[in-house]
């Protein structure tokens, strides 16, 4: 076993990690966040206001904050661009999606969404940040049919963005015409990152497992509700 993965019985932040290991060929066991969070989360090495949390048991440390864990994994790996550029750009993107994650739950359930709030941010920023992904992807190769969001290889970023759109548009499937609107080159190279077989074979699994509940809480609800 190489890890232990610490979160909930969503997807939201969780599918990033486990996209990025199943992607790499680790081993690992999931595990519910509540081992840690919150009574033991100022226990940990570099203690996380909340999960998920990444115990690797090479190093022998448990690590906190999605992008740190990301990080870890793609130098680990060589998921990354050889380039100190590239490699800025890559967490770039990381912590773009941790954007995205917060606007799109109203910093995680501080409020709660009714249909006017959504269209305006629909409309608004959330087509903004598919613009934004889309022009990054286009000034490094990506197209329609080949490339990735950085250039000619797989990297974490792909992973991330990935995670961030493929299960958005799986749990609340409207969204997909607007990714295909904004992002088409984005909306084709999710499709081809889920697409490969061992994550294919992942997310169909996690996919039955959770239908399309997509994070906890008053703000899921709240998102079920205004994109039915």
């Amino acid at each position: 076993m190489d890890y232990r993965v610490y979160y909930w019985d969503i997807p939201f932040r969780g599918v990033f990690v486990e996209l990025l290991l199943h992607e790499v060929g680790a081993s690992y066991q999931r595990r519910d966040a509540s081992e840690i969070y919150p009574d033991k989360n100022l226990q940990i090495d570099c203690p996380g206001m909340a999960p998920p949390y990444l115990y690797d048991y090479g190093i022998q440390k448990t690590i906190a904050q999605l992008p740190a864990i990301l990080m870890h994994l793609a130098r680990k790996y060589d998921y990354l661009p050889g380039s100190a550029e590239g490699q800025a750009l890559a967490l770039k993107v990381i912590l773009d999606c941790g954007d995205v994650l917060m606007e799109v739950t109203r910093f995680y359930g501080l409020q709660m969404w009714d249909k006017a709030a959504w269209q305006t941010f629909r409309e608004e920023r959330l087509s903004r940040w598919m613009q934004l992904f889309e022009k990054t992807g286009s000034d490094y190769g990506l197209r329609q049919d080949r490339g990735f969001l950085l250039g000619a290889s797989i990297s974490v970023a792909d992973i991330a963005v990935a995670a961030l759109f493929g299960t958005l548009t799986h749990c609340f499937p409207t969204l997909a015409k607007d990714l295909n609107r904004h992002a088409p080159f984005v909306a084709a190279l999710v499709q081809r990152v889920e697409q490969r077989p061992v994550l294919a074979a992942f997310l169909a699994q996690q996919r039955r497992k959770y239908g399309r509940d997509y994070c906890g809480g008053e703000i899921g609800r709240s998102l079920q509700k205004v994109l039915g």
